[in-house]
């Protein structure tokens, strides 16, 4: 998938799942089978808790966003894809106030399935927040994806 294309997807991606465009997760680089997003802090997002740091629902959340993200960005050609499993290990709370940064990798894929690991920090890299595994279904049933507005220039 070259750059615009890539851009193209992750417009669709941003604008159809109500939960990422909700958290405002922020494209940062991507290489070979691997994406890297930003999440802001944000009030809405944090615990009720007196420390106020963001709550593991919501990191929860764009880990799945940015894991299916990568398996979006790994497929020779976009399609449906759903989240089969998805395992965290909650590390560390979030410093209260602080960016999350997010790194998810797509180390294999076959015809029906996708394999991904991530891991969630502070920006800094410093904290460790939490790490995930997951799987994915290639070509799950759900609403067609309109292959040409990968196409479209001058949006």
């Amino acid at each position: 998938m070259d750059a615009l294309q890539l851009e193209k997807v992750y417009e669709l991606f941003s604008a159809g799942i109500g939960a990422h465009s909700d958290m405002s997760l922020k494209f940062v680089s991507t290489e070979e089978n691997r994406v890297v997003l930003e999440m802001p802090f944000q009030e809405k997002h944090a615990t009720a808790h007196e420390n106020g740091s963001l709550h593991p629902g919501a990191l929860a959340a764009a880990l799945d966003s940015a894991c299916g993200f990568v398996v979006l960005q790994s497929l020779a050609v976009p399609q449906a894809i759903a989240t089969i499993n998805l395992r965290i290990d909650h590390i560390h709370p979030a410093p209260v106030g602080t960016d999350v940064r997010i790194q998810a990798e797509c180390y294999q894929q076959t015809n029906e399935f996708a394999y991904v690991s991530a891991f969630a920090s502070s920006l800094d890299g410093k904290t460790m927040l939490c790490n995930a595994q997951g799987i994915f279904k290639i070509g799950s049933p759900g609403p067609a994806l309109d292959r040409s507005l990968l196409y479209r220039r001058g949006d």
